[in-house]
């Protein structure tokens, strides 16, 4: 195997086999916390990606095709997506109706209460002209609009520091096409980063 990215909470790794590309996530042990709650928190995220990815999927997002899950090693094998990350799409200037399906895809999830947890334009894929959602591995399950509005807020300031010449276009249109599949619901979202802003200025 191949050691692809090496990240804080999870090493990647490409093989082949007979033509076909496989992903392998391990995520890798924390030496600051006890061996038992470092097991069991990597085995719970482990296994909360992969369903994740598998939800998101189901509620018409694209996401790597999940194939095995070893709770034991805290390893996802997936399928392997080639494309371009979003990131460098959007910097070439390539961004003509993405920005607008990315909120309609960030709405799909939200619909459904499923949180990303780490939305930024590294972590979609632009294959065949279509999107997918990568590294699912801080998302999370929440009905709350507080929840969304973070995820929300949270993009956007990727979003801004990654893309700053494209503000604020960019960003109006990823609003755009999130309220327009969301309805009532994504416009309270959307309202709801005003209130957060306004709750961090003040502490």
């Amino acid at each position: 195997m191949k050691l692809l990215r090496r990240g804080a909470e999870a090493e990647l790794y490409l093989s082949e086999e007979k033509g076909k590309k496989e992903l392998l996530k391990r995520r890798v042990s924390k030496g600051y916390r006890c061996k038992e709650l470092d097991e069991e928190i990597r085995s719970g995220r482990t296994g909360l990606e992969a369903r994740l990815l598998n939800e998101a999927k189901k509620f018409g997002v694209r996401t790597p095709q999940v194939y095995g899950v070893d709770k034991e090693e805290k390893e996802i094998s997936m399928e392997f997506v080639e494309g371009s990350r979003v990131k460098d799409v959007l910097n070439m200037g390539n961004f003509e109706g993405i920005c607008e399906r990315i909120g309609r895809d960030i709405a799909k999830m939200h619909s459904f209460d499923l949180i990303h947890g780490d939305l930024t334009t590294s972590n979609i894929l632009l294959h065949n002209n279509k999107l997918f959602f990568i590294d699912f591995g801080l998302g999370t399950h929440s009905k709350k609009i507080e929840d969304k509005a973070v995820d929300l807020l949270v993009f956007r300031k990727t979003f801004e520091a990654t893309h700053a010449d494209l503000m604020p276009l960019g960003w109006e249109k990823i609003i755009e096409g999130y309220v327009a599949k969301m309805g009532s619901e994504g416009r309270k979202v959307v309202e709801h980063i005003a209130a957060i802003e306004k709750r961090a200025r003040y502490h």
